[in-house]
């Protein structure tokens, strides 16, 4: 079998919100498709693309504990994690209260969310 990565698929509640914090990401919008009931946007960062489903009709929220089985995060890697910080921080995308997590083994960690929870993981390469 010969795969390659394509794209991940996201429900949004606003799809003008989601496009913004992905583009402050670096993901650039390359498709966008008006259908009966949803509007599908792709965005695209290196090789990974992202699908926004923004529905008509809204959508329930999953409530989805740490622990649930399913999708848990979207993870990035990046040479310089106190340069994202800053950047993330300047864009407004997180908070003062969110931190640089030093874990064993020398690994730093960013964790923090999309507009409607999705878990953002960045990792120091």
């Amino acid at each position: 079998m010969d795969l390659s990565p394509h794209h991940v698929g996201i429900i949004v509640s606003d799809l003008a919100r989601s496009k913004s914090f992905y583009g402050a990401l670096g993901f650039d919008a390359v498709d966008e498709r008006e259908m009966e009931d949803k509007t599908l946007t792709f965005m695209r960062l290196g090789a990974l693309q992202v699908e926004l489903f923004a529905y008509r009709e809204p959508v329930p929220a999953a409530g989805a504990p740490d622990r649930a089985l399913g999708f848990r995060h979207l993870a990035f890697e990046t040479p310089d994690i106190d340069a994202a910080y800053a950047e993330l921080r300047a864009a407004d995308i997180i908070g003062p209260d969110t931190a640089i997590r030093e874990l064993p083994g020398g690994w730093r960690l960013l964790f923090f969310n999309d507009p409607d929870g999705v878990e953002i993981e960045i990792k120091q390469a």
